[in-house]
């Protein structure tokens, strides 16, 4: 979002944190400068306190958060989200605390901004609601998240301060904050612009289409599926399209990259919203982020590791369930795959910046032909045996932090998947309905379509629905929560694995590199061994434990969920 003032900015934050002050006249407020009492005066101090809001989107750390939870593509060492994920943490992990007091952080801000909004009244109705509007958005997003994880939760809505009641408050069921959320999102979204064209000066902030998408998903995940099924149509209405140029091989992945990102490409009408950064403007402007370095650093680890699970996820490219046991070698494992695979992950002989790779007869550094077992600080090293494509920028590779793609929150694939998965679960799928979803996403990278009388053989159509959902939205903070929801999550109490021993040709490896290498046996195949004694255990593990900090300050969170005390 380029509209930011820095100052106003931080008044802002300070304001909302500020326990509310008294009338004593020594405490009335200086004319010259801004404070709570003479802020409210114009339409840009209104924009500019929206436009503090937006830093509830976390850019980037939806990845490291939510993908290092789940079992797809974790971070490549152990860390403190890929602990949780994994089920091994107690109440007092700090990260766990983080999330709840960055969340409630956002939600206080947000009330502050309704509660105050309205005092603009030199601002027209339109104007003030329209930035009302995206507050009730902000603070739904951090609401849905906070009851995805921890279940029955505070419901704020006021401002606070030491002396407020509700800093004590219990938690209030799960269900009742939903509905509270989903009636502020239906009442106020229209009071935004319908669709924020790609490439314009207001793309990044918020518009019918993204708190669409976000009902969307509160109503999908709360399983409410003939409203998330009505709210994705209200979007599918609204102009947005998926990104294609008809190049079946590239078009997925230059979605995420400088080829389609939406901030500077117009023709990019599938990015909803997006946390955009700029890395040309000005010292004290410009914003980055360090994805594609990390994805293939040039002289580490590949900070996120792609799994045997999800490797086995994407199907061949006429719509069968692979066979892992077809394969003899690691060049074979991409080919005849989804197009989405190549895409996603780097396949062999591919272009790459990750300086050597790990066979030690390549003398192109520009090339990537077989993947590097062991950290020798000689080039990017994977812990699995595979590489990250998607998000790769790779002209922005060997520089740090100066990578400046968006990072995308909704997108319009999303928004299709959302609607399809409702519609089966109101038994109301037609092949039509698959054509209109499913089938738009496969025809864009070329692969044979999904049919109702042509479903993988040991599959069925609901499994096939969640399938085309991990492919198509992999890599991007979904995987997680989709597994909390759809009740599928004791995968993640699997051990991480990797690639398969018998794939590796010792000859395009250095010698002996796979005798120090830990391996498991599954089924009569050794494969990569990531880590092992991760737990889930069902009756505890499908809602975090609330914080125990939180628990200290207020007892009357307490009892605390199922399985925790």
């Amino acid at each position: 979002m380029k509209m930011k003032n820095y100052y106003i900015y931080i008044l802002i934050t300070i304001m909302a944190l500020l326990p509310a002050c008294n009338d004593d006249f020594l405490e009335r407020p200086p004319l010259d400068t801004l404070t709570n009492e003479n802020f409210w005066q114009s339409e840009t101090h209104l924009v500019s306190a929206a436009n503090a809001l937006y830093s509830a989107m976390n850019g980037k750390d939806v990845l490291n958060v939510f993908e290092s939870m789940g079992e797809m593509a974790p971070w490549a060492i152990t860390t403190a989200y890929r602990t949780i994920g994994g089920g091994n943490y107690a109440t007092d992990i700090t990260q766990v605390n983080n999330i709840w007091v960055r969340a409630y952080y956002n939600i206080g801000r947000c009330n502050y901004f309704l509660n105050n909004y309205q005092r603009a009244v030199k601002v027209s109705d339109k104007i003030r609601e329209r930035y009302a509007a995206e507050a009730y958005f902000f603070r739904a997003f951090d609401y849905w998240m906070l009851t995805s994880l921890f279940g029955d939760v505070p419901y704020i809505t006021k401002e606070l301060n030491v002396h407020s009641p509700d800093v004590y408050r219990s938690r209030d069921p799960r269900q009742a904050v939903i509905d509270s959320i989903t009636s502020d999102l239906e009442r106020t979204y229209q009071n935004l612009p319908e669709f924020i064209a790609p490439a314009s000066a207001e793309f990044g902030r918020i518009s019918q289409g993204a708190a669409l998408t976000l009902l969307s998903r509160i109503y999908l995940y709360n399983e409410k599926w003939s409203q998330a099924a009505d709210a994705a149509r209200r979007a599918m209405n609204l102009g947005y399209s998926l990104y294609t140029t008809g190049d079946t091989q590239n078009d997925y992945r230059n979605l995420f990259n400088f080829t389609g990102r939406a901030s500077r490409v117009s023709a990019n009408r599938e990015t909803i919203l997006a946390y955009v950064y700029n890395f040309d403007l000005g010292t004290d402007a410009r914003t980055s982020h360090n994805l594609s370095r990390e994805l293939w650093v040039p002289n580490d680890y590949s900070r996120f590791t792609p799994t045997k699970r999800m490797i086995e996820t994407w199907l061949t490219a006429d719509g069968k369930i692979w066979d892992p046991t077809s394969v003899n070698k690691y060049e074979e494992v991409f080919e005849n795959r989804d197009p989405r695979m190549k895409q996603s992950l780097l396949p062999p002989n591919t272009p790459w910046e990750g300086r050597k790779d790990g066979n030690p007869n390549n003398t192109d550094n520009t090339l990537f032909t077989y993947p590097k077992l062991s950290n020798d600080k000689d080039g990017c090293m994977t812990y699995s045996g595979y590489y990250i494509y998607k998000y790769v920028e790779p002209t922005k590779v060997g520089r740090v932090g100066q990578d400046d793609n968006d990072i995308i929150f909704f997108r319009y694939a999303e928004v299709l998947l959302n609607y399809v998965e409702a519609r089966e679960q109101m038994g109301s799928i037609t092949q039509a309905t698959l054509d209109s979803t499913i089938n738009q996403l496969r025809n864009r990278v070329g692969m044979t379509p999904l049919t109702l009388s042509n479903i993988p053989s040991g599959s069925n159509l609901r499994a096939e629905i969640r399938r085309e959902r991990t492919v198509e939205l992999f890599f991007e903070g979904h995987r997680y929560l989709d597994l909390i929801r759809w009740r599928e999550a004791e995968v993640l109490g699997e051990d991480l694995l990797g690639v398969n021993r018998r794939w590796l040709d010792p000859n395009k490896l250095p010698p002996n590199i796979l005798e120090t290498l830990k391996w498991k046996n599954v089924n009569g195949e050794r494969y990569l061994v990531i880590e092992e004694g991760r737990n889930f255990n069902p009756a505890k593990h499908y809602l975090l434990s609330l914080p125990f900090t939180q628990m200290q300050r207020n007892p009357n969170l307490r009892p605390n969920n199922p399985g925790w005390d």
